[in-house]
């Protein structure tokens, strides 16, 4: 653990420039580096005499080394300074005199006791297993035995058929402690080694276990209570949003959540072959395909003004440019089933124009957790500067503005900030209820039907519109 000078060197000069007499005791290391008449150690870069106290039993080794030693003797790992042990989530050696018993106890690492006998009644990777009140590992200095599959132990007048060892009920080691073989991480953590030593580190990746042993996320972020995810990290981390703060999402315990599917549900529409990505945004902003000239149409879209009246006069200035044109409220999603829904987005479709895209109707099968199966059929009401190819930025209340912000001016007693994040919104169904009360429903979508779902992926295909969007719309065109 430390950079030491050539043995071979510094003897010669110890022999050359001091007698014995001239050196002192080591004091902070038991480390012997050259024997003679005397072990010897170095410490400062000069040569020390090995106290006799450094092999005594009880002596720590150890602590030369900037560790502890252990209470116990249970053996997690041996190097080239001796052998070591966790106790209290941090690496201690392990005292010589635990090497003086007939045996280590390895079960220790698992959380059981070493059997007193050497009855094998279980053998599995760990070892041979036996079953004296409980489950208890089988010492090595045990000779072998035959190993029975099932063996019925009568103990203070109990009765037990035991089959194969238990589960360890130990508990995991969380962020930033020390782990190894038999010594598990607790959710959303795997052990990591690095320079020698392990500790438990964050991993989205990690084996699934319930979130019993941390009392905090493996980011030191709380626990969410439910499973909504409302953001998810560069690192692959799922994060949700309750009591007006962010919340670590339990792996375990909404793996069913997350991993649901309706790929093999009855879907009422076809599923496309084309792959996308969604978003999501709300800007009260007037449609781009209301815009006459967009596209050859035999009715327009509907207009509506700050106060949810119809406009006929599709000439009129958008309201995110100060004019009294606004998306009409009705104009949001709904679910029409557990698989299906409708709603309206904003699209850009590779290969075509806003002439050719604007109110017609596509199939979005979603392919991405919590709502992996389900479809949406919407219609194209706008585009955007900011869309790639294959991109449909659908329309939910509450969803965040973008690159505009019609909602202000159109409902000037809801404040800002109440709109939610500029790009992803609301974060809760709480703040679904800050929104105006028209909004309310349409905004309470995303943590319903949509399970709070964050920009899943699509295939895609183009459909008939339904009758109920056209009616909600008002938008027709002339060749269909």
């Amino acid at each position: 653990m430390k950079m030491l000078l050539n043995s071979t060197l510094l003897l010669l000069l110890h022999f050359i420039v001091k007698s014995e007499a001239q050196y002192s005791t080591c004091k902070n290391t038991c480390s012997v580096e050259y024997e003679d008449d005397s072990k010897w150690g170095i410490e400062n870069n000069d040569w020390c005499i090995i106290p006799d106290s450094c092999f005594e039993s009880n002596t720590c080794w150890a602590s030369s080394l900037g560790y502890d030693c252990c209470e116990g003797c249970d053996i997690i790992t041996t190097d080239e300074y001796g052998e070591w042990g966790i106790e209290n989530g941090e690496w201690c050696g392990i005292l010589s005199s635990c090497s003086q018993s007939t045996a280590s106890c390895w079960a220790g690492a698992l959380g059981y006791p070493c059997c007193e006998g050497c009855d094998v009644v279980y053998t599995d990777n760990d070892g041979k297993w036996g079953y004296e009140d409980d489950w208890c590992g089988i010492k090595e200095s045990c000779s072998a035995t035959t190993t029975k599959k099932t063996t019925t132990t009568t103990s203070k007048k109990t009765t037990t058929t035991t089959t194969k060892a238990p589960t360890p009920t130990q508990k995991c080691r969380c962020q930033y402690e020390a782990c190894g073989p038999g010594i598990c991480c607790g959710a959303g953590m795997s052990c990591v080694e690095k320079d020698g030593y392990a500790q438990c580190e964050p991993d989205p990746n990690a084996e699934l276990r319930p979130a019993t042993d941390c009392e905090i996320g493996p980011h030191f972020g709380q626990w969410c209570q439910g499973c909504l995810v409302t953001d998810t990290q560069t690192d692959g981390s799922l994060w949700g949003w309750e009591n007006k703060s962010p919340c670590e999402i339990k792996p375990y315990e909404c793996n069913e959540f997350l991993n649901a599917s309706w790929e093999d549900a009855e879907h009422h529409w076809p599923i496309g072959e084309a792959k996308g990505s969604t978003t999501r945004y709300w800007d009260c902003c007037k449609p781009s395909c209301a815009w006459p000239g967009k596209f050859e149409y035999k009715t327009n879209i509907k207009l509506c003004n700050a106060d949810n009246s119809p406009l006929l006069d599709n000439n009129l200035i958008s309201g995110c440019e100060g004019g009294p044109t606004y998306t009409c409220e009705e104009q949001t999603p709904w679910a029409v089933d557990e698989v299906t829904a409708y709603g309206f987005a904003a699209a850009n479709i590779p290969g075509l124009t806003e002439a050719d895209w604007c109110c017609t109707c596509y199939a979005l099968t979603f392919t991405s957790f919590p709502i992996k199966g389900k479809q949406m059929i919407v219609q194209i009401s706008n585009t955007g500067g900011d869309l790639g190819e294959g991109h449909f930025d659908i329309q939910i209340p509450g969803g965040g503005f973008g690159l505009f912000n019609g909602c202000s001016p159109r409902y000037p007693e809801i404040p800002e900030e109440d709109w939610g994040d500029r790009n992803g919104g609301v974060t809760s169904r709480e703040g679904c209820y800050k929104l105006p009360k028209s909004m309310q429903e349409g905004c309470l979508f995303k943590f319903d039907w949509f399970r709070g779902a964050d920009n899943p992926e699509i295939t895609y295909v183009k459909v008939d519109c339904p009758k109920e969007l056209l009616e909600l719309s008002g938008c027709t065109r002339m060749d269909e």
